[in-house]
């Protein structure tokens, strides 16, 4: 109950744009269950100084953040998306060629993490969705260029019903006119590019 109430405190959750009928930029293919939510479509677009990305998952954003007991949770709801802003598979991330990371400058990581209760500050224990922006560098190795979450800056990440909205500033992602984007689940990959 107290993590609901905390939830709702956050804000109800919006879209932070007006999708209307905006196609997917990467439909997954996914297997039904599981205890980890699974994103199964990417939605993106530039709006003004930011890039807002819609994740959907298979199943309300909700469910995942607590157990059926109420007992707020971590690592029940993840995604992982690379970003190629140049759209130049010969810089950026090393790969195998036939893998769509390839190329790759940029990763974002989707999770969520267990915060305790706090007594003196009058928190109770949550689950907070939390979004990380690396760079990448061709031998792998990353440096955080951005960091927020739902608690933080609920005016960038909102999630409602099974959407996870997530606005990203264009600064931080350094995007080219055309830039590609893949989702990564474990060893399977999906692809897409940024509409104009």
């Amino acid at each position: 109950m107290r993590l609901l109430l905390c939830l709702l405190l956050l804000g109800p959750g919006r879209p932070l744009v007006y999708w209307g009928a905006t196609p997917p930029v990467i439909v997954a293919e996914r297997e039904t269950g599981g205890e980890v939510a699974r994103v199964t479509e990417v939605h993106a677009r530039r709006d003004a100084a930011d890039l807002v990305v819609r994740f959907s998952f298979d199943r309300p954003v909700a469910s995942t953040l607590q157990l059926a007991d109420g007992t707020p949770v971590s690592g029940r709801l993840s995604a992982v998306l690379y970003f190629d802003t140049d759209d130049d598979r010969g810089t950026g991330l090393e790969a195998d060629p036939t893998d769509l990371r390839k190329g790759a400058d940029r990763r974002l990581e989707i999770g969520v993490m267990y915060v305790g209760d706090d007594p003196s500050e009058g928190r109770d224990k949550q689950a907070v969705i939390t979004a990380t922006l690396w760079s990448l560098k061709p031998g792998g190795s990353r440096r955080t260029l951005w960091r927020t979450d739902a608690g933080a800056d609920p005016g960038r990440v909102s999630a409602y019903s099974e959407w996870l909205d997530l606005r990203i500033p264009v600064a931080v992602l350094d995007l080219a006119p055309k830039a590609r984007l893949v989702l990564a689940d474990g060893s399977r990959c999906w692809g897409g590019s940024l509409p104009d």
